[in-house]
This record gives C-alpha cells, sequence and structure tokens, in this order.
C-alpha cells in the first residue's frame, strides 16, 4: 500500500479526461457532418450515448455523471438543439448506468455482452426522456413515435456500441 501524493497518477488521469473531451467534440462533429450518411430511414446512431455508458462503466458514476452532461452540452451546441435536451437525458442516463458499475470488473464489463445489454436500456432511457420534449411537436402518434425512435434508435445505437467492445487503449492501465 502506498502513502502519499502519486503525482504522475493524477497527471494521467488529466489527460484521460482530456482524452474523453477530445473524443466527445470528435463525436459531435462527425454526427453533424456524416451522419446523413450512415441514417438508416431517418434514423442515426448517437454515438455520444455510446461515449457516456463507456466512461461510467470504466470510471463510475460520479465520473459518469459530468461526462453525460457535458457530452450532451457539446452534443446540443454543435447539433444546434434545444440547450439542455441532451444534457438532461445523458445526465439522468449516465446516473442510471452507474449502477452497473463494478469497481475491479470495468473491463469485463465493458469487453462482455453485458455492455450491450447496458447501452440498449441506456438508449432506451435517453430516448424516453429526450422525445418527450418533442412528443407535442410532432405529428406522430405516440406509438409510432417511440418504436420509429425509441427502439429503433436504440437498436441502431446498440448495433454500432459493438465496436466499442473491441476498442483497446494503448498504455498504462490506471486504477482509481
Amino acid at each position: 500500500m502506498q502513502y502519499g501524493y502519486d503525482r504522475t497518477r493524477k497527471k494521467d488521469l488529466g489527460i484521460k479526461y482530456v482524452l474523453y473531451a477530445l473524443a466527445a467534440l470528435l463525436i459531435a462533429f462527425f454526427h453533424v457532418v456524416l451522419s446523413n450518411l450512415i441514417a438508416i430511414g431517418g434514423i442515426t446512431p448517437n454515438l455520444m450515448i455510446i461515449l457516456v455508458v463507456w466512461i461510467t462503466l470504466k470510471r463510475g458514476q460520479f465520473v459518469g455523471l459530468f461526462a453525460g452532461f457535458l457530452g450532451g452540452m457539446i452534443y446540443d451546441i454543435v447539433t444546434m438543439d434545444v440547450i439542455g435536451t441532451n444534457a438532461l437525458s445523458q445526465t439522468v442516463m449516465a446516473f442510471l448506468t452507474g449502477f452497473f458499475y463494478r469497481e475491479g470488473k470495468e473491463e469485463h464489463t465493458v469487453k462482455s455482452m453485458k455492455f450491450l445489454g447496458i447501452l440498449f436500456l441506456a438508449c432506451m432511457v435517453h430516448n424516453l426522456i429526450y422525445y418527450f420534449f418533442y412528443i407535442k411537436l410532432s405529428d406522430l402518434s405516440f406509438w409510432n413515435f417511440f418504436f420509429k425512435y425509441g427502439i429503433a434508435g436504440s437498436l441502431y445505437t446498440t448495433v454500432i456500441g459493438i465496436f466499442a467492445m473491441f476498442i483497446k487503449i494503448p498504455g498504462r492501465q490506471i486504477k482509481i
């Protein structure tokens, strides 16, 4: 057991958080520029949800709350959406996802099929909260809206989330 202040560990964590922020900006940019290319029937996967769920399962609920709020705000600003809708829905989603975090079993959770189940549930929570604000503005009935944007969007995001299971980040592993 080590006592004292470990400066390199703190510096490595800071670098990881900066990389998470850069990944969020890159995902938001990708969504704005290339989302029409990967849209199926007007439905696009929400890659920010994948990032927030991944961060929450790797770092815990507290870090996930910040990732959800900041990722949602970045997404709202870049996509010129109503400010706060993604931030609220992704913060609530990260809070609920945080209950699946198990210290010492982060890699097992993220690299298993459990990740896809958690991701699907997180997408459903996000979509229910997010589209709640738009249901009165649309001409679709609740069930059509729910199946098209809620379930289909969640399935599409979960399928894209399969690629996140295979990401291996090089470098030292930092335990918090």
